[in-house]
């Protein structure tokens, strides 16, 4: 049993010294030097073939939630507001930093759920509480709106912070014979254990959980995504202006709002405001 595992670890210690990833939008359009974090090789065991199968793997699970909750998974009734959804995840895609993920909107009629959330590998999950009139943040006819939120998630694939929050845990040792013998085989309790550290598990939904850090970064690069893309980049300020604001209404935690996954504040808001000038030149 020892040789077997010591075995398992060697792809991992090569792994080490022999991958790392790079985020950073395209050169060709002058935007690089403005980013905070752009100038930045984020290291990163995982390959984006590891992503894709994570990212499948867990909206396989959010699926199976959903069905043994009794919710909707794509409903028919909904089918048009999904292919709105995926038309404008497919334009941010293509002015992305990974144009060629999977990208697949799932939509799930949960109207009590405010919330959206992307897997790595581009899994996305909306809930269509996100539309409420009352409580929701997007408004449902504006498709600069749902590209704010969407260029959002997408740049959470796209800069891959699950895996490099994965690979930080990895130097607890937690990792090591994950890695080596590829995702979603012999993981064991260390991949349940590292899960729970990267993911919110309110009402059994699998929800990343970013850094404050990631969440900025995700803040900049979605502005940026959605100006290229054609959208108007002043309606991420005010998605997060009003995600602010009801916030500050709303009062109680619930690990399933986009409260808790993507916390709010005025600071977001304004933080998004000093690159407004920037994102306006990007767009078409």
């Amino acid at each position: 049993m020892a040789n077997q595992f010591q075995y398992k670890l060697i792809p991992f210690f090569l792994i080490v010294f022999l991958v790392s990833g790079c985020a950073g939008l395209s050169k060709k359009d002058g935007t690089q030097k403005r980013l905070w974090d752009y100038k930045k090789s984020h290291f990163n065991l995982y390959s984006i073939q590891d992503e894709v199968r994570i990212g499948e793997r867990y909206i396989k699970k959010q699926k199976q939630v959903a069905e043994k909750k009794g919710w909707d998974v794509n409903p028919k009734k909904q089918e048009r507001l999904r292919l709105r959804i995926q038309g404008i995840v497919n334009k941010l895609a293509k002015v992305s930093d990974k144009p060629d993920l999977p990208y697949e909107v799932v939509l799930f009629d949960r109207p009590q759920v405010v919330n959206a959330f992307c897997l790595p590998g581009g899994k996305i999950g909306v809930f269509t509480g996100l539309f409420d009139s009352k409580k929701g943040l997007v408004d449902p006819k504006s498709d600069d709106e749902i590209a704010a939120v969407m260029g959002h998630e997408i740049a959470h694939a796209t800069m891959r912070h699950v895996t490099r929050k994965l690979t930080s845990l990895s130097g607890y040792g937690l990792l090591g014979g994950f890695i080596s013998v590829g995702v979603g085989s012999a993981a064991g309790e260390n991949w349940g254990y590292a899960v729970n550290r990267i993911f919110n598990t309110g009402a059994s939904l699998y929800l990343p959980n970013y850094s404050r850090a990631h969440e900025r970064e995700a803040d900049q690069v979605g502005m940026y995504y959605m100006a290229k893309a054609g959208f108007d980049p002043q309606a991420a300020i005010d998605v997060w202006q009003k995600a602010s604001d009801r916030k500050k209404a709303k009062g109680k935690s619930d690990k399933t709002s986009f409260f808790d996954s993507h916390p709010a504040s005025g600071e977001r808001a304004q933080f998004l405001r000093t690159f407004l000038g920037d994102a306006k030149g990007l767009h078409h």
